[in-house]
């Protein structure tokens, strides 16, 4: 049985890519920041419970690195569509697919 805490609390899906918000922030800042320092300062992760651990940090998560990229991909395509496509390339977590059906 999966509990409730198991889930991410924006899309409501399994976790299945356990890399927390602070975790993933991290690496998102150093990408951005090699072409667009002035967006990566805003790039911040953020902590929420939840059952499933972070493999990097073992802090324990709520939020799914797919929404959490997500979220960070749509701040980064307001700013910069030529980064928000290499972004999408390194941190995919099923962005691709989504904004492909999205954009029908």
């Amino acid at each position: 049985m999966v509990g409730i805490n198991s889930c991410c609390i924006e899309c409501n899906h399994i976790i299945t890519n356990p890399i927390c918000a602070s975790c993933l922030s991290e690496e998102m800042v150093l990408l951005v920041s090699e072409t667009r320092p002035d967006l990566a300062q805003n790039i911040r992760g953020f902590h929420f419970d939840g059952d499933v651990h972070c493999i990097k940090c073992n802090e324990s998560m709520g939020l799914c690195a797919h929404c959490f990229s997500k979220d960070i991909y749509e701040y980064i395509k307001e700013n910069d569509s030529v980064l928000a496509k290499e972004f999408v390339n390194r941190f995919d977590f099923d962005l691709r697919r989504n904004l492909a059906r999205d954009a029908f």
